[in-house]
């Protein structure tokens, strides 16, 4: 079974639909933090300015690739990376991750070089 990851903050046993998941580990252990801005670098680096404690779950049922999920329609990262879910899914507790490490988050400099780009 491939696996689909959720990042929260918040202690589950389910996602609601409408929920975001991914096939990205790390992407998923960011978006734990809850995140308002995240940035991924031409080498795969991923920053953030999230500050939560993070959980990260697995999807623990199996996803019909045509029924259960989409695309995210407003993601700004690269195709695919985040998707929708179309239904209710059980989830299993992977890691407690806790605080985000120092290094994966962005710097004050690097938001407002962001922001200016968005711009």
């Amino acid at each position: 079974m491939d696996n689909w990851y959720h990042g929260s903050p918040v202690k589950l046993n389910e996602l609601r639909t409408g929920s975001t998941i991914t096939k990205h580990y790390n992407l998923a252990f960011i978006f734990s933090h809850k995140p308002s801005t995240v940035s991924i670098n031409d080498e795969g680096k991923i920053k953030h300015d999230g500050r939560e404690n993070g959980l990260l779950y697995v999807v623990d049922e199996p996803i019909d690739h045509l029924q259960d999920i989409e695309p995210h329609p407003r993601s700004t990262m690269d195709k695919e990376m985040e998707w929708l879910t179309n239904r209710t899914f059980k989830l299993k507790l992977l890691e407690e991750i806790g605080q985000p490490k120092i290094e994966d988050l962005l710097t004050e400099e690097e938001i407002d070089e962001l922001m200016n780009c968005r711009n």
